[in-house]
């Protein structure tokens, strides 16, 4: 892998990491479902006008993925993090990284093996070090919108699996976003209050994190996973992934003065090692057709 295509993997997922931090800044103005509906749509007219529209036979796969991608996950992930600090809920989310190997094992008949077995083990040893903590304040239900965005993330790849044969990650990418985001609006309007008043008043954090979603994290890390992905195999790819919880704990600590103590050490330490061991001995049962983070 050239040194260049080294350094720009590394800066996505900084990028990536950080992004738990800047949705924290978000959803300190705006409803997490409004927030995350706004999200989809800006990434759908951001991205539409160059890949155009879905076809009609598209619409009925896209729509259930819509459904448990743009709608259950990006809910269940942006409820999280507003319960959960940033550091941990990066953490968290990787818990995406065992359970794909397990529906790789149950459904497709995929030999886990004693070193992934470890490895599982070692993730969840973590995260239960890390939710164990005596200064984590998310409880069992912040606990539980990380567990469940990351069980969503999981059935959405078996999803994308099928439709990747026929679709890049960019036409995905925005017709997910194009079908979720009305679907996402309307569970607002169902559950949230406040959506007018927080268009009005957000302030430069609000707006600056909307764009990031949008802007860094869609065009640009996007763009950089996209093209590393077809040019190089996964397996030298994703180990990459797990530079993101490590980013994501630092920027939390640093943006938003988070604090941190040994057990959130050794629970990273753990999950980390744990997912390496996972990554590194079978990647493919791990890929990520549309990219790692929130």
């Amino acid at each position: 892998m050239l040194a260049r295509h080294i350094a720009l993997l590394a800066f996505s997922q900084i990028l990536w990491g950080a992004n738990f931090a800047v949705v924290k800044w978000g959803l300190a103005d705006w409803p997490p479902l409004f927030f995350a509906a706004l999200r989809m749509i800006g990434v759908a007219a951001l991205i539409c006008p160059f890949v155009g529209l879905p076809k009609k036979q598209d619409l009925k796969p896209l729509l259930a993925l819509g459904f448990v991608l743009g709608v259950i996950h990006f809910a269940s992930i942006f409820h999280g993090i507003a319960r959960v600090d940033a550091a941990t809920s990066s953490i968290l989310i990787q818990l995406q990284v065992p359970l794909s190997a397990l529906t790789a094992a149950f459904l497709f008949g995929d030999k886990i093996g004693w070193r992934r077995w470890c490895g599982m083990a070692l993730a969840f040893i973590g995260i239960l070090v890390l939710v164990g903590r005596p200064a984590f304040n998310g409880g069992w239900l912040g606990t539980g919108f990380m567990l469940m965005a990351s069980i969503s993330w999981v059935a959405s790849n078996i999803l994308i699996k099928r439709l990747a044969e026929n679709m890049d990650g960019w036409r995905i990418n925005a017709w997910v976003a194009l079908m979720a985001g009305p679907m996402m609006l309307v569970l607002s309007a169902l559950t949230e209050t406040g959506q007018v008043a927080a268009i009005a008043h957000a302030g430069l954090p609000g707006w600056g994190a909307m764009a990031y979603q949008i802007l860094i994290v869609t065009a640009l890390c996007y763009g950089i996973w996209y093209a590393m992905m077809s040019r190089y195999p996964v397996s030298l790819v994703m180990p990459f992934t797990l530079l993101e919880p490590i980013f994501g704990t630092a920027t939390a600590v640093l943006l938003l003065g988070e604090s941190w103590d040994w057990r959130l050490v050794l629970g990273a330490a753990l999950t980390m090692s744990g997912l390496a061991i996972i990554i590194v001995r079978r990647p493919q049962v791990v890929m990520q057709p549309v990219g790692p983070g929130a």
